[in-house]
């Protein structure tokens, strides 16, 4: 069950997609950008603030730490880097890497022994990692709360027809990201929380190589 869960939690079922009515929103600048409409000025202030904080943001590493709803359980170790790379390695008894390289998604599976290549517009996170964070031209912004303390943002992909949507969520004073759920199309809530942060440190570029867990090139090489 919680390998269904990961890949629900790291997969998106279809690209963005941009519609033609979206297109003049976005090209009107007397208006907000289409991923803002329908939001109080209150909440495009929070989206704002959001936006200004990821593009600022260098790096991420800590533990983590997945539970879902169908009661799995999960831990391991992430590192973040932007632009473009991402690590996610799972404690055992879950078998799975995976790498963003700046270019493709590796998805490793160590017991399997078998490596799959996806876009990075694959992963919920693909717009973290992005060299510019957009929200209100990448996704559809549900909702921009904020308390005393944490600031949550809900949104979903456009053109997702599953019902998938993803609520991100900070700590504020400073803002920084902590954790992260994803509701799927068949109701199962995942969260994901990170465990010590560590934010703006330097990461040693290998642990984003992924040519040790590439099957393909292996055999290449034999």
């Amino acid at each position: 069950a919680i390998m269904v869960v990961i890949i629900a939690l790291f997969i998106f079922a279809g690209p963005i997609v941009v519609t033609s009515q979206q297109a003049r929103a976005n090209s009107d600048t007397s208006v907000e950008p289409n991923g803002l409409n329908g939001l109080s000025p209150d909440e495009v202030s929070i989206v704002r603030r959001i936006e200004a904080y990821l593009n600022d943001l260098k790096s991420v590493s800590a533990r983590f730490i997945q539970i879902s709803s169908n009661g799995s359980l999960a831990e391991g170790d992430v590192n973040i880097q932007r632009p473009g790379k991402m690590r996610f390695e799972y404690d055992e008894p879950v078998p799975i890497v995976m790498i963003a390289n700046g270019v493709t998604l590796l998805y490793f599976d160590k017991k399997l022994k078998q490596s799959t290549y996806l876009p990075l517009w694959k992963t919920p996170l693909w717009f973290l990692i992005r060299e510019k964070v957009e929200l209100h031209k990448d996704i559809q912004i549900l909702s921009a709360q904020e308390s005393d303390s944490t600031i949550q943002l809900e949104i979903r992909a456009e053109g997702e027809s599953d019902g998938t949507q993803m609520t991100l969520l900070f700590s504020d004073n400073p803002i920084s990201l902590r954790k992260w759920e994803v509701i799927d199309a068949q109701g199962i809530t995942t969260q994901v929380s990170l465990v010590n942060p560590v934010y703006d440190t330097s990461i040693d570029e290998t642990v984003f190589t992924t040519d040790d867990l590439d099957m393909k090139k292996k055999e290449n090489w034999d």
